[in-house]
């Protein structure tokens, strides 16, 4: 992998002529189906559920109540696959109502993120439990030293200011002369993928020619339910990548800038320090996970707008309206679906007896639109009351990089509806759907100038 990845330099213009001169050769040859779902044609997965989940976990909810064992691949009559491997031997729940799913994230005492990942955590497995499953102190303390040392609110501002903001304009002006030539785009290959893979290869170093192969390694490095040995392979061929990124930098002397890895170096607090293992281990984990999700949620941005045009035309006309947009997006298609966790102790939810050592799914998408927070939660609306929703979690486990993800959203609809005014989809609605279960995106969004 060393041989197709190399170290950008880190003050250098964002978007040279090189790197433009070839962005549309490396933009085209991303293989469709890494812009699909991860999921849908899972074994054990019903296709149905994966097209339209929250109709069966409605039914489900309404029939069974807010929390249901899962029994024979299935929670009620709804089949779906163990999705982050976890040991059936011991008792399994799917968590469907809003206010039960909160309950759950916020109670540290019962529920536990330590093994909450399953085999999905353990493909990776290199020594270190990071953050995403650690609990207690370890978990405040290292917190702490990413929100106030590295991923800092200055920090998260230059980045949006410096790479985020051009990368969005540059993709969109570069749709909008397709538009101009009386071409159509699409919104998963043209804008989601690479605005994610250049914003977050910006903060490391990897050039543009290195997308395809990144994004795949990163895909199969998280997918150790479905395949642990080719997740295996993945997590190591990264590890070995970043490892080598590190030690030639630190070698140079090169780890006193504003990249990610400079910042983990320099970052201390309360006599705290990243170790060279550690950084490595959080630049392999972070940045492709900051990849998977953030881009579907992007796509998921774009297939929400251009499925409603009045809403579309709402924010090309009203800027104030964007931030209220971006959040009703998060809650009615999240590109995440799922959250995990263990009952560290025999424990009841929501009436429900959970022996410890149960595995928990809160099954979040389907509480975004619980019908007892949100009566018209099926419905998209961009003008919605805002209230909180659950795609990013709530409490101590909250998403770390939450705010790093909306500076992409933001820019991304901001791009759309300034130099996009006119765009509308160049496909019947019914034609188009997203998929998935854990992971959830459109298979497509093609649009036109219209």
């Amino acid at each position: 992998m060393s041989s197709k990845l190399a170290i950008s330099d880190a003050d250098a213009p964002l978007l040279t002529d090189a790197l433009m001169a070839e962005m549309d050769e490396v933009i085209e040859s991303i293989p469709d189906y890494q812009l699909r779902s991860v999921d849908h044609h899972m074994p054990g997965l019903d296709p149905a559920v994966s097209i339209d989940p929250w109709s069966n976990f409605d039914a489900l909810r309404a029939e069974r109540g807010d929390v249901v064992p899962y029994e024979n691949g299935c929670y009620g009559n709804v089949q779906v696959y163990n999705g982050f491997g976890h040991d059936l031997s011991r008792p399994n729940f799917a968590v469907m109502g809003f206010s039960t799913i909160r309950a759950m994230v916020m109670d540290k005492e019962n529920f536990i993120n330590g093994g909450a990942y399953g085999t999905h955590a353990e493909a990776q497995n290199a020594g270190i439990v990071t953050v995403n499953e650690l609990d207690g102190a370890e978990h405040r303390m290292m917190r702490r030293l990413f929100e106030a040392e590295v991923l800092s609110r200055q920090y998260l501002i230059d980045l949006a200011e410096n790479t985020i903001g051009p990368t969005a304009d540059y993709l969109v002006q570069r749709i909008r002369k397709k538009f101009d030539r009386g071409e159509q785009a699409e919104l998963c290959r043209d804008l989601a993928l690479p605005l994610l893979f250049v914003s977050m290869a910006r903060i490391v170093g990897l050039p543009l020619t290195g997308l395809s192969r990144f994004v795949s390694l990163g895909e199969k490095a998280f997918n150790g339910p479905r395949d642990f040995a080719a997740a295996q392979q993945a997590a190591a061929e990264l590890h070995d990548y970043f490892t080598e990124v590190y030690e030639r930098r630190r070698a140079a002397g090169d780890l006193d800038g504003g990249d990610l890895m400079s910042l983990m170096t320099q970052a201390e607090r309360d006599g705290r320090k990243f170790s060279a293992h550690e950084i490595v281990i959080y630049c392999r984990f972070l940045l492709p996970a900051g990849i998977e999700t953030t881009w579907r949620q992007v796509a998921n941005i774009a297939y929400a707008l251009a499925l409603h045009p009045d809403q579309f035309q709402a924010l090309v006309d009203d800027p104030s309206l964007h931030a209220g947009a971006i959040e009703e997006v998060l809650r009615w298609l999240p590109s995440g679906s799922v959250l995990p966790r263990i009952a560290d102790k025999d424990t009841v939810l929501a009436g429900v007896e959970i022996p410890a050592g149960s595995s928990m799914c809160g099954i979040f998408m389907a509480a975004n639109r619980d019908p007892a927070i949100w009566p018209d939660g099926h419905l998209f609306d961009i003008r919605r009351e805002r209230k909180p929703h659950l795609t990013f979690s709530a409490g101590t486990h909250a998403c770390m990089g939450q705010q790093l993800a909306r500076q992409s959203f933001t820019h991304a609809v901001r791009a759309l509806t300034q130099f996009l005014p006119d765009m509308r989809l160049a496909a019947p609605a019914e034609e188009l759907r997203t998929t998935g279960y854990i992971i959830r995106c459109p298979d497509k969004v093609p649009v036109m100038a219209g």
